[in-house]
């Protein structure tokens, strides 16, 4: 009888230290990944968030879609992905806020096999996205329109990450697709590919990766919110001054080759901005991009939309902690 009370006595210690940990980890999770989520590797790799008391725990998803999927469902504190998924998802009645930005353009670019020869190759064809709801979607739609084409003249394919809309495109199971750096360059200088569109030279701004939150855990979790992004800031101070270091990150996480690698960081990293909030005209354009197939995305605004959520930087900026970090580095 006392060693079963022991073996009960233990294994409740045991499931309320298992429950306190989950309930004290802070969850982070990239969505649709590339290079360009560099500073998130450096805190996390280098025990920066540690430093700023938290356990956070990092996930990496190849799609933005199932990323958000987490975040929804309460899985994950803090998604790092396009921001037209928290447009989408407003649009569906979630509550979720930016609360900063990184790169603020579109880094698409269409990629054809050798066979099209003109964009009008492309009429009644399969061309491939990530997964619908996604910056890929919007991409395709940009760059259809670019070429004098719509959406009801393909296929659309849900064809994965970039790796396997590569690979698809290799088999043949679709003529285009729309792949970002470094495998866009790869497709075209390795496998013979084409490119029909190259959304880089776009001029308009678009919310490609943001931190999103949903404004329930931030009002609960303020501080460690906010620690988050001095963290954060601190990987992106250490990636900005240390190419080398940035370049092992982008190989580790991505499994590149060191060229590919090299050509992925000076993709992203030289266009990478300190975090700030996205540009609103990158969100109008996002939802203006929504409102073409979506009647719930007429009228919106990222005001009505409840989108951005400045404080968090606001009062990181206020308190003069960039500055006294770039003094100590």
């Amino acid at each position: 009888m006392k060693k079963l009370c022991l073996a009960l006595a233990t294994l409740l210690i045991l499931l309320t230290s298992t429950a306190v940990h989950a309930a004290s980890a802070f969850r982070v999770v990239s969505g649709g990944f590339n290079a360009s989520h560099v500073p998130i590797w450096a805190a996390y790799d280098a025990g920066i968030f540690k430093k700023y008391g938290l356990d956070v725990e990092y996930l990496a998803i190849d799609n933005g879609s199932l990323a958000m999927q987490t975040l929804l469902a309460d899985e994950v504190q803090i998604l790092f992905s396009t921001g037209a998924l928290a447009v989408a998802s407003n649009l569906q009645g979630a509550d979720l806020a930016i609360i900063a930005g990184g790169v603020n353009f579109l880094p698409y670019k269409l990629i054809a096999r050798p066979e099209i020869g003109r964009p009008s190759d492309l009429k009644g064809k399969s061309v491939g996205i990530s997964r619908f709801g996604t910056s890929s979607e919007l991409g395709m739609q940009i760059a259809l329109e670019k070429l004098g084409l719509t959406v009801k003249q393909v296929t659309v394919i849900q064809a994965g990450g970039n790796s396997t809309r590569l690979a698809a495109l290799r088999g043949g199971s679709v003529s285009a697709a729309i792949i970002s750096e470094p495998h866009a360059t790869m497709a075209i200088k390795t496998f013979g590919m084409k490119s029909l569109a190259d959304l880089g030279d776009l001029g308009s701004p678009f919310p490609l990766n943001c931190f999103m939150i949903k404004r329930s855990y931030l009002s609960a979790n303020r501080d460690k919110v906010i620690n988050f992004v001095k963290a954060v800031l601190e990987g992106l101070l250490i990636v900005k001054k240390n190419k080398s270091q940035a370049l092992q990150l982008v190989k580790k996480y991505m499994r590149l080759d060191d060229e590919t690698a090299q050509i992925g960081h000076d993709y992203y990293m030289n266009r990478y901005e300190l975090l700030s909030l996205p540009d609103k005209k990158g969100l109008d354009f996002a939802i203006s991009l929504m409102a073409q197939h979506n009647p719930k995305a007429k009228g919106a605004t990222p005001e009505n939309l409840r989108l951005l959520e400045p404080s968090i930087l606001e009062e990181i900026n206020k308190s003069g902690f960039y500055e006294k970090l770039s003094k100590q580095s």
